[in-house]
């Protein structure tokens, strides 16, 4: 008997298929925990805030580009000039569009590409005259009429640079090789400031749209080209973006990008709150509402309960009992002492079968 005993534990634990089904078992646990609702759970959390820090990342370098763009205006604007000659002066006009900032202040200058020849080196000093009108002028040559709507103006000298007869021709001799191959002409480019950190007040009537340039001489004068050249003079917090781009791109996107996920922990911090704390009210409410008849205990109640219960009712069981009996003087005829003897007998009798049942 023993030995069939072993038997059937043997073959019901110590069977192959029962020891491969305990190794896969703790080979499967540490998965289990992996695919298990509380990982499920933080798995969509971590994608969530990994989604939600490449988004406010994105948005935070945008946002900065943007604010560049905006805040810091194009460095160099240049119009080339087209000088029209006639019976007065060369003179010549250019347009601007929304390229300039208020309060920003600019260097204007005026590139001319001069020839070195003999009318030009006669010509000695000579003056050029730049005038910035505002979108409202009309008309940009010079008439009382549109005088008022000038910006600003401004006149100031230039001369080729003078060489000896001995020194040019030593220069030109040198040169000669690249003269005749065309890599070099006999000319010189003057460029003469005109305005030092000139700004333009705030509204669009207060920046230039248009501008006059004029050459002034005694002598009627050979030119190449003429161009006007604003360039942005950055001071304070302009002057470290423009240097600094890299550096500033990363100070300032990363206080954005901190600031947004700040804000946005905060938002779904709250919302989390909000929400539990909407759900104990939503059961309760499921509580209330349930029948009256469903709350009503269930007829199985504990082994105490039903004790108390029969011991409650055995009085009354006893008393209708032998109240289903007559008694002794009830029985009419029967007043000896052996029947009275008996009927209590058979009450005691009864009343022993009846404790016995409950």
């Amino acid at each position: 008997m023993a030995e069939s005993e072993y038997s059937d534990d043997e073959t019901e634990y110590g069977s192959p298929s029962h020891s491969q089904a305990v190794i896969m078992d703790a080979l499967l646990t540490p998965f289990r925990a992996l695919v298990s609702k509380t990982a499920l759970r933080i798995y969509l959390n971590i994608i969530l805030f990994s989604g939600a820090t490449l988004l406010l990342l994105g948005i935070s370098g945008i946002a900065y580009a943007i604010f560049y763009f905006r805040f810091i205006p194009t460095v160099g604007v240049g119009r080339e000039i087209h000088l029209q000659f006639g019976d007065l002066n060369p003179w010549g006009i250019a347009t601007f569009d929304s390229e300039f900032v208020s309060s920003q202040p600019y260097d204007v200058a005026v590139a001319l590409d001069l020839p070195r020849t003999p009318t030009n080196l006669d010509v000695g000093n000579f003056m050029i005259d730049l005038t910035l009108y505002s979108p409202e002028t009309a008309s940009v040559l010079p008439t009382t009429a549109n005088s008022q709507n000038k910006i600003s103006h401004s006149r100031r000298p230039a001369i080729l640079t003078y060489t000896s007869p001995l020194v040019d021709f030593a220069r030109k001799l040198v040169r000669l090789p690249l003269y005749v191959v065309g890599w070099r002409r006999e000319a010189e480019t003057l460029e003469v400031s005109m305005m030092e950190k000139v700004e333009f007040a705030r509204g669009s009537r207060n920046r230039p749209q248009s501008l006059r340039l004029e050459i002034q001489s005694e002598k009627k004068m050979q030119v190449y080209s003429a161009r006007v050249e604003f360039r942005a003079r950055f001071t304070g917090l302009r002057w470290f973006m423009y240097r600094w781009k890299l550096t500033f791109f990363m100070v300032f996107s990363s206080l954005f990008w901190t600031v947004s996920m700040a804000s946005a922990s905060l938002t779904w911090f709250i919302l989390t709150w909000i929400m539990q704390a909407e759900k104990p009210e939503a059961a309760i409410k499921e509580e209330e509402d349930i029948p009256e008849a469903i709350k009503e205990e269930p007829e199985d109640s504990s082994s105490s309960s039903d004790s108390v219960k029969i011991k409650k009712e055995e009085p009354e069981t006893k008393s209708s009992f032998l109240q289903s009996y007559p008694a002794e003087g009830d029985y009419p005829g029967l007043g000896s002492g052996r029947e009275s003897a008996e009927a209590r007998g058979v009450q005691k009798r009864k009343s022993h079968t009846t404790e016995g049942d409950h």
